[in-house]
């Protein structure tokens, strides 16, 4: 992990700032350090009793009030300081970047998804230009993670049923490691992905290369979901209010609620309204409105939050919203043949080994060791030859057919993993004798 002092090392400005507290707590802390075990050496040696002394009577010392004083004041405001400064660091990292890129990241056993505005989303990889602040909106699908990027001296928890946010300043292009710090299960220490962060007209360049996205952005799967889900029933988007708030309002103002406090109305709490709707009861509004806990998946939530927030009227920030749909890692299509090396690359950094390994032992899904051709046998009684076709599917929808005596917990990769590193990943697989 590079020294953000080293001159032209530092990947962010959190970086500097972490370092600079740290610093500032190890110099002082040291400086103490000394000052007290100095002086505790240099009396024990000066006041020693000397060979063949007589012993003299301690003096009758009752205390000294200047004295007493001073150890206190002195060691209060050191550790004020500590905490101020900690502070100012804490509150300037947790701060709102204007004109911040959404992006939604999904952890789950183990990788993480990062889902853009535009409906696209990739497994692993980050991809951002450098110069633009990105929020983060953090969430996870299974047990407690915690999303990680070392370079940035960031951290934060992705907790089940919870949006949490983070900030991120990338300044300096490069590839940075993310890991999950929180032990979440059998293969925690494979769940890896990468932040590649681009020069502005780098990333501009490989954006015009990547092909559009199929199918609605995520505002428009959203608003699809809003009418469908009978929403606009008690909603207005604007104009005269029904029997609930106007959907149209401003994302991120204060609210107040019926029980004389008020709460920003961000991602957390309009999650918490569509699961949870009569916890927070918006002052002046019968609490009538009924849980979709249950009917509406996190997913769902996530677009429908990406709508409303569309509805906001910052044209400014959603145009840089959609400015972030070509950040995945889909620049491997078309730029590479299948290889077996590519397809090994490509198991290690979407986390395949977590679950499968490659010599024959069992973890929670079969090995890939001489899978290949064999025949299968299906947890529905069936059997299946393990051709390309069979694999091909095992990795899009490996619901349809999942294998006798392994839990059905592995992800869907539909849409997620371009053809051609699936293609590479099959060629990898069928070394495997």
């Amino acid at each position: 992990m590079a020294n953000a002092y080293a001159l032209g090392e530092a990947a962010s400005r959190t970086t500097v700032q972490v370092d600079a507290l740290f610093l500032f707590i190890g110099g002082v802390s040291l400086f103490f350090f000394l000052l007290v075990e100095g002086l505790l050496i240099y009396f024990a040696i000066k006041y020693r009793k000397q060979k063949g002394a007589e012993g003299v009577e301690t003096p009758d010392i009752r205390g000294n009030f200047l004295l007493e004083t001073v150890w206190i004041l002195i060691p209060s405001i050191v550790v004020a300081s500590f905490f101020y400064y900690g502070y100012i660091v804490f509150r300037d990292i947790r701060t709102p970047s204007p004109g911040a890129t959404d992006i939604h990241a999904v952890s789950r056993q183990w990788l993480f998804e990062f889902r853009y505005p535009d409906g696209r989303s990739s497994i692993n990889e980050l991809r951002v230009p450098a110069g633009s602040p990105v929020k983060l909106i953090l969430s996870s699908d299974d047990v407690i993670h915690s999303f990680y990027i070392p370079a940035y001296r960031l951290k934060q928890d992705m907790v089940p049923g919870q949006y949490t946010t983070l900030y991120l300043h990338p300044d300096k292009a490069g590839t940075y490691d993310i890991l999950c710090a929180e032990y979440c299960g059998v293969a925690h220490s494979t769940m890896r992905a990468e932040l590649i962060v681009m020069e502005p007209g780098a990333y501009a360049a490989w954006r015009e290369t990547q092909a559009a996205p199929a199918g609605l952005s995520l505002a428009e799967q959203g608003k699809a979901l809003v009418e469908k889900s009978g929403c606009l029933g008690c909603h207005a988007l604007e104009g005269k209010e029904k029997i609930g708030p106007n959907l149209g309002q401003g994302f991120g103002r204060k609210v107040l609620l019926a029980d004389g406090t008020s709460v920003t109305a961000d991602e957390e709490y309009l999650r918490e309204s569509i699961y949870d709707p009569k916890a927070k009861v918006v002052k002046g509004y019968p609490a009538v409105m009924p849980t979709f806990k249950g009917s509406l998946s996190p997913d769902d939530v996530g677009a429908i939050i990406a709508y409303l927030r569309s509805l906001s009227g910052d044209k400014e920030e959603d145009k840089k919203k959609e400015g972030e749909k070509a950040v995945e890692k889909e620049e491997r299509r078309g730029k590479e043949a299948p290889s077996a090396q590519k397809g090994k690359a490509l198991t290690e950094t979407l986390g395949c080994l977590g679950c499968h390994s490659v010599d024959g032992s069992g973890r929670v899904g079969p090995s890939f060791q001489g899978l290949f051709g064999r025949q299968v046998e299906l947890a529905d009684g069936g059997k299946v030859t393990a051709d390309e076709a069979y694999i091909r599917e095992s990795i899009a929808r490996p619901k349809a057919k999942v294998v006798k005596g392994f839990p059905d917990v592995m992800p869907d990769f539909e849409g997620k993993i371009p053809e051609e590193d699936l293609s590479a990943i099959i060629v990898y697989i069928k070394t495997l004798k």
